[in-house]
């Protein structure tokens, strides 16, 4: 099974390589990545060669797309959000609105890789954002688990075997009738959104001690998850949870 795991992540990797577009602007690169946004465009990310280093940016896209179709990040929850997001991946925010990271070489593939997941879940986690809407998916599920008594840690990062960190929103330690559980919030479930998941689970599963299972907490609010993205998930093993149904785990997260 060993082999087969890595098999998956090789293919992966492989599929990374064959999609990503690099072009000289300047002296500054220019990536096109394979992952989409949600106008099923590609996301592109700016590296600039300093003399202390490298400068990644997404040059302000991600805050100023959303302002643009009227999800401004103007209320204190919203703003504590995206810091804690931005947080967790180790991205920056700066005073025009950039998403960034500052990398040396060495260290170049993993903060991109962090700036492109930064990139994709703050995209996520407003870009369903209306007027009425008074808390983000991730509070949602949060006071969920706190609501049926499951114990939790928030925002944990497991290494996996490319070398890349992954993080999982929520993690429930081992019991004595259950593995380790981790969870994943997906506020728009989509092909891209479900990729990244299967990739982050694969990859560090097998750096667990013992038994691990991961779930997927869709948001099916506003429209039915899609069969293919349901499919995928299954067909790696990772349980989802529509939020429609999601008092039916209830009893099996806690115990």
């Amino acid at each position: 099974m060993s082999a087969d795991c890595q098999k998956l992540v090789d293919a992966y990797v492989n599929w990374l390589k064959s999609r990503i577009k690099v072009v000289d602007l300047n002296g500054v690169c220019e990536i096109t990545t394979p992952f989409l946004d949600r106008h099923n465009d590609r996301l592109q990310i700016f590296v600039e060669k300093l003399p202390q280093g490298l400068r990644l940016t997404d040059d302000s896209y991600i805050v100023s797309d959303l302002e643009a179709s009227g999800c401004a990040l103007d209320t204190p929850l919203r703003k504590q959000m995206l810091q804690a997001t931005l947080n967790g991946f180790g991205v920056g925010l700066s005073a025009d609105n950039e998403l960034f990271v500052e990398a040396s070489e060495e260290s170049f593939p993993q903060k991109k890789h962090a700036l492109v997941q930064a990139m994709l879940a703050v995209n996520d986690m407003f870009m369903t954002a209306k007027q009425r809407i008074t808390s983000l998916f991730w509070d949602d599920v949060m006071h969920f688990l706190e609501g049926n008594d499951i114990r939790f840690t928030p925002n944990i990062h497991f290494p996996g075997k490319s070398g890349f960190s992954h993080k999982f929103d929520f993690v429930i330690p081992r019991s004595r009738t259950q593995p380790e559980r981790v969870l994943r919030a997906i506020n728009s479930p989509s092909r891209d959104s479900a990729t990244s998941l299967i990739f982050a689970w694969t990859d560090s599963k097998e750096m667990r001690q013992g038994e691990a299972r991961a779930y997927a907490v869709l948001n099916d609010s506003e429209e039915p998850i899609r069969q293919e993205v349901l499919a995928a998930l299954s067909h790696y093993d990772i349980s989802a949870i529509p939020w429609s149904r999601k008092n039916e785990f209830a009893e099996e997260l806690a115990t």
